[in-house]
């Protein structure tokens, strides 16, 4: 039988939909294939491209990833992709990623299997062979490989070590820069997790050779020159930055090089480094920072010339020794996207701002940027802008000075929005025909999405908002929904199950239960960090419900709000300042940058993020009132919402520990969750079903009254029918019987 499903015959979108979907593999893609990340990745001589596909098994607790070969010339219409390797991951990392081609035929990638490690290998396109190229102790995060594939460079990240050795057991611990979270476990658990160390190695053989840089590498890319001969990577600095860096207009540096760091501690501050190959020496490529790494549109990346004797490098600030103030002002308030002449290290400015870098082209001489939106949400695309270098000097030149798309015979799209799923689709550039390459998943036909609208509104300061609105599958006009907020990031242009993260997040299924959905964008550009941030976000959420309870799409007395990370501070600010009614809150490994969080992180760098939140040092009298004002822990007496905390991994125990703790000892419904495995945004299929459907139980319960009547869930309910006597003061708790 052909033709569309009967409508009767299609259901609701459930959580576990959203974790076995068919996805395209990376999930910071450029769509158009215009970014360092395309749909496709296409051979030097075009004749074939490769595209990576991941779907969660939950049987399994593991996510399935293929690398797919298809032949540039083919028929589409009735082409079935050829699966050149399958790898399977059961840990928080890709089983492939970083797919890039070594020459017509070979490729090279990280890849990892479960109970692995991740690696570094190649693949051959003609004879499948797959090599295993790295055996590493630990996992491999970044690799750069020689043009004829001899050669290779790889970071890794850096071994847990016990703090418990023979000369701890006799002398004790000396307390540096460990967290509190190494200190309870023994273990150095934070370095291992954030930075790594460098080796060079042969396919010649199995000698890996550390190589020294002189900062700590964290988990970005690496760039090998054409001819080998240097090598390119980020780095924190270990040594405090040179004086003048005071001087650039940057917040975040500022605070960064006032804050007090600890021996051996990195200061959160990235430069670029070169590596001679020969020599395996590194140095400074710039005397100047780069972008900050948290900060969402800021790319910092590089472009080698063809000839391997200059360099383009995006989102960093220059140098500021130069002899007119009126560049050296310019170069103190912008990054910059700039060539740097290899080995001189001259340096030309080709364009202010942070762009992309999509290509160089060597027959053409044109450099082409991609435009960042510089704004909270990942993927959005930019516009294209070309430069050439004429005499000396980069000068943009229109879209009919250059060819601005693909120079291949055909193009390979992701295409989707908000209310389409993702399809790949391959356009012959000659004819202009398009056609469906990849149905991505043929099960949604069986589905019954709630439709989604991009909407804006004033919140209740004033500022406009950006979100999108989910509405439940079968809509029924005037009729009042209970509303679930979720917070961190919106897109438009993308189709989201769950929403802008994995963790937490559970748009559609929530929908499907009847519930409007509001998944707000975030712009924190202008208050981070400021005593302002967490004020404006609970203007946005106080506005989100007048301005839907003004269309008449929601009971504002069945209101529940998810904050997510960064969100977490305005979430929490919220829920103890607020007069607007919540009925239920989720914390998904939530910021609260509390008292007790600050306390136990600060011998870490970010000291000065709650500091400046809530007005200063929380230590004498004046410090101590700001805080008592503004930040949550001190303020939970107020609390009226039920709260599930959800928290993943050790770290994020001691940044929530302090709302668990308080709330419980108040006698006020909590429920803390702990993932000790899990990412801060979750990819293992069973902490997915753990952070999203425990969700959508938790908010059918507060806000609906409803319960799931699987017996596997009997224990949960019972749990939280005590937290409603709680909450309903039927139930007699110890706090009831202390004096105030």
């Amino acid at each position: 039988m052909s033709g569309p499903r009967p409508e009767v015959s299609r259901r609701p979108v459930t959580v576990a939909d959203a974790i076995e979907m068919t996805e395209f593999g990376d999930p910071d893609y450029l769509d158009g294939g215009s970014g360092r990340h395309g749909v496709a990745q296409f051979a030097p001589d075009g004749k074939r491209f490769v595209i990576v596909l991941k779907r969660g098994n939950l049987k399994t607790n593991t996510n399935e990833y293929s690398l797919l070969l298809f032949q540039s010339e083919q028929k589409y219409e009735s082409s079935v992709p050829e699966r050149l390797v399958s790898f399977s991951s059961s840990s928080n990392r890709p089983g492939i990623q970083e797919v890039a081609w070594l020459d017509h035929r070979s490729l090279a990638f990280l890849g990892e299997n479960p109970g692995e490690v991740q690696q570094l290998y190649t693949v051959d396109c003609d004879t499948k062979q797959v090599r295993k190229l790295t055996k590493h102790l630990t996992s491999v995060i970044s690799y750069a490989v020689s043009t004829n594939g001899d050669r290779f460079f790889f970071s890794a990240e850096q071994p847990s070590e016990t703090l418990l050795t023979e000369k701890t057991k006799r002398e004790g611990i000396v307390v540096s820069n460990h967290t509190l979270a190494e200190l309870i476990t023994l273990r150095t658990l934070e370095r291992p997790r954030h930075y790594g160390e460098l080796f060079a190695g042969r396919q010649s053989s199995s000698e890996e050779v550390p190589v020294k840089t002189r900062g700590l590498i964290g988990s970005w890319p690496l760039w090998l020159s054409p001819d080998s001969r240097y090598l390119i990577l980020p780095t924190y600095l270990l040594d405090r930055p040179p004086g003048d860096w005071k001087s650039y207009e940057d917040g975040y540096l500022q605070r960064e090089l006032c804050a007090k760091h600890g021996n051996g501690e990195p200061f959160i501050i990235r430069q670029f480094e070169l590596v001679d190959v020969e020599s395996l020496k590194s140095e400074a490529l710039l005397d100047s920072p780069i972008a900050p790494p948290y900060y969402p549109g800021m790319a910092a990346e590089v472009l080698w010339s063809a000839d391997s004797q200059s360099v383009v490098v995006s989102g960093t600030y220059l140098p500021l020794k130069v002899s007119s103030p009126t560049e050296r002002k310019r170069r103190q308030s912008n990054r910059f996207v700039a060539e740097i002449r290899i080995p001189s290290r001259e340096v030309v400015p080709i364009t202010l701002g942070d762009m992309k870098l999509s290509r160089w082209d060597s027959r053409t001489g044109e450099l082409v940027l991609q435009t960042s939106t510089n704004d909270s949400t990942a993927a959005r695309k930019g516009n294209l802008i070309a430069f050439k270098r004429t005499d000396g000097a980069w000068k943009n030149v229109s879209a009919s000075g250059g060819d601005l798309s693909r120079m291949d015979k055909i193009d390979v799209t992701l295409k989707e929005d908000l209310n389409t799923p993702p399809k790949i689709y391959v356009r012959d550039n000659r004819t202009r025909q398009e056609r469906v390459l990849l149905d991505l998943n043929p099960q949604f036909h069986d589905f019954q999405f709630g439709r989604v609208k991009d909407v804006s509104y004033k919140a209740s300061d004033g500022h406009t908002v950006s979100a999108g609105l989910y509405f439940p599958p079968h809509y029924i006009r005037d009729r009042r929904y209970p509303l679930v907020i979720q917070t961190h990031g919106w897109n438009p242009e993308r189709f989201w199950i769950d929403g802008a993260y994995s963790t937490g997040f559970a748009a559609q299924p929530l929908a499907g239960e009847g519930f409007v959905v509001l998944q707000l964008d975030e712009d924190l550009s202008t208050k981070v960090s400021t005593p302002d941030e967490a004020t404006e976000e609970m203007a946005a959420y106080e506005g989100a419900i007048d301005y839907l309870d003004g269309l008449g799409l929601i009971d504002r007395e069945r209101v529940g709000i998810i904050a997510f990370s960064r969100t977490g501070i305005g979430v929490e600010y919220t829920l103890t300042h607020s007069k607007y009614h919540f009925a239920a809150a989720t914390l998904a490994d939530a910021s609260g940058q509390g008292y007790f969080e600050y306390v136990a992180h600060l011998n870490q760098s970010f000291a000065w993020d709650a500091e400046g939140l809530h007005g200063g040092i929380p230590f004498g009298r004046r410090g101590l009132d700001s805080w008592a004002r503004s930040a949550s822990g001190f303020n939970l007496d107020k609390v009226v919402t039920p709260i599930r905390i959800e928290v993943n991994g050790l770290i994020g125990v001691t940044g929530l520990w302090e709302q668990f703790g308080g709330l419980r000892r108040l006698g006020k419904p909590v429920e803390f969750i702990y993932l000790p495995d899990a990412s801060h945004v979750v990819v293992k299929p069973w902490e997915m079903l753990i952070s999203e459907q425990g969700n959508v139980d938790w908010f059918c319960f507060w806000l609906k009254g409803e319960e799931d009547p699987d017996p596997a869930k009997a224990e949960q309910y019972a749990r939280w029918r005590e937290l409603r006597q709680l909450q309903d003061g039927t139930s007699k708790d110890v706090s009831q019987c202390t004096s105030n």
